[in-house]
């Protein structure tokens, strides 16, 4: 059965969660915990999805980087024509992720990170994903429990408990300071007191997408690192004796950087009964509510500087997810389209998924 999401997460789950070894684990109750957040948002500001609504799926897509599932699929899909070069590899099997061949915590895992292959370059990007699944949360999942902790439901932006929470917050600009978070929590507060839905909506989308800005900066450095993770590799193996040829290390460090990338590229949404897969190079063909069309000035002057498309524009496919430039243009696609999807709010575990939880080494 699905895991609860029905109490709300507190500073110390958080602190506890962030702190947990385990990467496997800790993705898993990252995401858990995400939905959590996402439950006890939605009972203060509405059905319109929130930050950590779209966190919670980004998360349990995370953990499927740092598992290390789908990484040799897709590695076959990308050799194509090298079929060559995938004679060798074949070997290696999906009973082996499972053993956490990719897992540094786990026998298997010890065992091949002292033995230099083309496959180094997953075990680099899945510790980056992970780096980066905890970074984000251990800040702002950390922020969110502490905001529905002290800040009430009926507060306003000037309230003594909003001044209190937002004084936490560190001043200045992103990467390394909070402008943009204290100015989402304080847009969350604002639409409250709004009569119009759909201004409502606007104000809760601006912020989503404040937070989302920030997140993204702060993210930067392990989404270059996890797609130049082959790269490195290629300066370990040129450098050690081994069973793979020069040619070999070459033609499979390239593909493993493609491989890299699209799972990077990749999000899986609960739509329906069902989940649909975002590739996040393609143009984003979704509805906007129409609770978020029209002209809403204060939400437009931040959209026109993320969003080159004219309006109702579908043009958001990144093909270079390492641009920031490009991933806030898909983001700002995604947080719109999907903000009324009530599938969203779904369990985002499957039961194999939370026997994982206990379970992964």
């Amino acid at each position: 059965m699905p895991v609860d999401t029905t109490s709300t997460p507190t500073v110390d789950l958080v602190d506890f969660i962030a702190a947990m070894d385990n990467p496997v684990q800790r993705n898993l109750r990252i995401t858990q915990c995400y939905a959590g957040l996402s439950n006890a948002m939605r009972a203060r500001i509405g059905d319109t999805a929130n930050w950590c609504t779209f966190a919670t799926w980004a998360s349990r897509q995370a953990g499927s980087t740092i598992r290390g599932e789908d990484f040799l699929d897709t590695f076959g899909r990308v050799l194509g024509h090298r079929s060559w070069l995938r004679a060798p590899l074949q070997s290696i099997s999906r009973v082996l992720l499972r053993a956490g061949l990719f897992q540094p915590s786990s026998w298997l895992g010890r065992l091949t990170a002292g033995i230099h292959t083309p496959f180094d370059a997953f075990e680099r990007a899945s510790a980056e994903v992970a780096a980066g699944n905890l970074k984000v949360f251990a800040e702002i999942g950390r922020e969110f429990a502490r905001f529905l902790a002290t800040v009430p439901a009926d507060a306003t932006e000037v309230s003594p408990q909003f001044l209190a929470f937002a004084a936490g917050l560190r001043v200045g600009p992103p990467p390394d300071d909070q402008d943009l978070l204290r100015q989402a929590f304080s847009h969350y507060l604002r639409q409250r007191h709004c009569a119009d839905s759909g201004e409502r909506a606007a104000w809760i989308l601006l912020a989503n997408l404040k937070i989302g800005l920030h997140e993204q900066m702060r993210l930067q450095p392990q989404i270059l690192a996890a797609i130049d993770a082959p790269i490195v590799t290629f300066g370990d193996l040129t450098g050690a004796e081994g069973w793979v040829s020069a040619r070999l290390r070459r033609e499979a460090v390239k593909a493993t950087q493609e491989a890299i990338t699209q799972l990077l590229m990749v999000l899986a949404i609960p739509v329906g009964s069902g989940y649909t897969s975002l590739a996040l190079g393609c143009d984003l063909d979704a509805p906007v509510p129409q609770a978020l069309q029209g002209a809403r000035p204060f939400l437009d002057t931040f959209v026109r500087q993320w969003d080159p498309c004219p309006r109702d524009g579908t043009q958001c496919g990144a093909t270079d997810w390492c641009d920031l430039r490009q991933r806030m243009h898909f983001i700002v696609h995604l947080f719109r389209a999907y903000a009324e999807s009530a599938a969203l709010f779904s369990p985002p575990l499957t039961s194999d998924e939370a026997a994982l939880r206990v379970t992964a080494r």
